[in-house]
């Protein structure tokens, strides 16, 4: 079995390397090749209820689809996915919805995302098969075809009144695949359709552990790559015994019908245990490619406002590379990452219609939107797409800066969403600039940073910021100190916050520290609330009430607070 599985795999990463020599050809042609699936796009729905409003059929060029169809944002398109939703068809979109894909729900409602098999094969030929070409130019002589802990689930939440199924983007694109997730994966399969309802940072460990020939860690972000890595750290001696037993502990609760099929595959191996003991007594620097020789990757999403996360991940990993695969949502993919360790992202021209707006003409009446040979390196714009599951001009909201070309195809950096933005009188801070301004303020004051995040307090006047912050050495805090380096590094970071002080129009920096723990429990808040346990991520601007209340109400009480140094 294990030579036929590596013969398949073989197979498959040549079909991947030949994908890749494809993609490369597409970009020194982007622009064509963008603009073609644009008209396939109107062609094939100008039937739709969409479609006619907006005449498709009398659109014969990208500059005439701009001219007669407006800049759109989701709001636009909720009365047509309740009708979509109910089994309406032909609304947005030619093409019968698979599933709606639901947002991760980190920042606000949820929203449903209509998927549909162009769609869906448009993002999976990427992640599937030029993400494979990628690594394995780059590693190709630390390739074992050793199977992967990939922490992306599979869980459905229901269905629509007219029965389409809805999950998690990556959830839906999974299930297409479950057959081979045995031959690719450690965890069971009974795992990934659990969801949130146990501690699945443990079966995933105890499963990936059974096999000395791991080959890379895998998950939608790395924030969840260090809760994983901290499970371990905090759990390995159950991890042990239960190897060492071939047994379950009792402490993960689990039904008495998941528990006897999980134990099936589960048989003693003391000799194992024994290794994994060994190396764990040593400690935990570098401990990932010691449990794991073969371990030769990281795959996981971590630049932008994950630099923090990644820095605590390489205590465990070291220098072991990380790659970041594509920049997508579940309205489609937006790029490639073509290297290791660059966190930065090519465009895909055959994935969706790319339009770009310039930071300049954000807020502008009349907007003008740039292709993808008009981007100027260095610029940020905001990701407008048109894809194949029946969005159209679709502002996304994310802000990329360009960092380059790839033959004729622009290489952007992710920023920032356009909604976290935090702003007491027009100043505008956005979560990089809030971010830089934090990294750097713990950095020069030697405290290590646990997580944060700020709210907009507007209750007093003038409003002002007011950071919830978790640190792991309280006792070396001066409060005023911290309030005082945060206020001149945000001045630095957003010149107009430095303005808007001086004039008094916004007042000084609070500093709220919360009890070790918070920021944990808050994603657990936020998966109650419907986020997806594998794309969960702190928001670095709170705005809901009821998030701003939970981080309220784990501040340090006035007890603990009173030997903190405020002087």
């Amino acid at each position: 079995m294990e030579i036929i599985l590596k013969a398949m795999l073989y197979g498959f990463l040549k079909v991947a390397q030949s994908y890749k020599k494809s993609f490369e050809k597409d970009l020194e042609c982007a622009a064509q090749k963008n603009d073609q699936l644009l008209m396939e796009i109107i062609k094939k729905n100008a039937g739709t209820a969409y479609g006619k409003k907006y005449d498709f059929q009398s659109i014969d060029s990208p500059q005439k689809f701009k001219k007669t169809v407006p800049l759109t944002q989701y709001e636009d398109y909720k009365e047509y996915i309740e009708r979509m939703a109910k089994g309406e068809e032909n609304v947005l979109t030619s093409e019968k919805v698979e599933y709606f894909g639901v947002s991760s729900g980190t920042t606000g409602n949820q929203k449903l995302i209509p998927v549909t098999k162009s769609s869906r094969k448009a993002i999976s030929r990427y992640m599937g098969l030029l993400t494979q070409g990628v690594l394995y130019e780059n590693l190709s002589n630390k390739w074992t075809y050793g199977r992967g802990l990939n922490l992306i689930g599979m869980r459905g939440s229901g269905k629509t009144e007219g029965g389409i199924p809805i999950c998690a983007g990556t959830a839906g694109g999974m299930k297409s695949m479950e057959k081979i997730f045995t031959y690719i994966w450690t965890t069971p399969v009974e795992v990934l359709k659990q969801g949130e309802k146990f501690d699945v940072n443990y079966l995933h460990l105890l499963f990936a552990l059974m096999d000395r020939n791991l080959m890379y860690l895998s998950a939608a972000f790395i924030p969840s790559i260090l809760d994983l890595l901290r499970c371990l750290e905090s759990k390995w001696a159950d991890l042990v015994e239960d190897i060492r037993e071939g047994k379950i502990s009792q402490k993960i609760l689990l039904s008495d019908d998941l528990r006897n099929k999980l134990q099936k595959k589960i048989k003693p191996n003391p000799k194992r245990a024994e290794e994994l003991e060994r190396e764990f007594k040593i400690g935990m620097e570098g401990i990932v490619t010691r449990i794991w020789p073969k371990c030769a990757f990281i795959w996981s999403v971590s630049g932008a406002g994950f630099k923090m996360y990644l820095e605590k991940v390489k205590k465990y990993t070291l220098d072991l590379p990380i790659y970041c695969g594509t920049y997508a949502a579940t309205e489609g993919l937006i790029g490639v990452e073509l290297g290791l360790n660059k966190a930065t992202y090519v465009a895909a021209p055959k994935s969706v219609y790319y339009e770009f707006i310039h930071e300049d003409d954000w807020e502008a009446e009349n907007i003008t939107t740039y292709n993808l040979e008009e981007l100027r390196v260095g610029e940020k714009y905001e990701v407008v797409i048109t894809n194949n599951a029946g969005f159209y001009r679709y502002r996304l909201g994310d802000v990329v800066k360009v960092v380059g070309y790839c033959g004729k195809t622009p290489e952007f950096e992710f920023l920032y969403r356009k909604n976290q933005l935090i702003s007491i009188n027009a100043e505008k801070t956005s979560e990089q600039a809030v971010h830089q301004a934090t990294i750097e303020t713990f950095k020069h004051l030697g405290i290590e940073l646990i997580d944060y995040t700020v709210v907009a307090d507007i209750d007093i006047s003038p409003g002002r910021y007011v950071f919830f912050v978790e640190v792991n050495n309280i006792e070396k805090l001066d409060k005023n100190k911290v309030e005082k380096i945060l206020e001149s590094k945000l001045g630095i970071a957003n010149p107009r916050y430095e303005q808007f002080r001086k004039s008094m129009k916004i007042g000084h920096v609070s500093l709220e520290l919360v009890k070790p723990g918070t920021f944990d429990s808050l994603k657990v808040l936020l998966v109650s609330k419907g986020a997806s346990r594998n794309q969960v991520k702190i928001p670095r601007v709170v705005n809901r009430d009821d998030l701003v209340s939970f981080l309220k109400s784990n501040t340090y009480s006035a007890e603990v607070k009173s030997y903190i140094k405020i002087s």
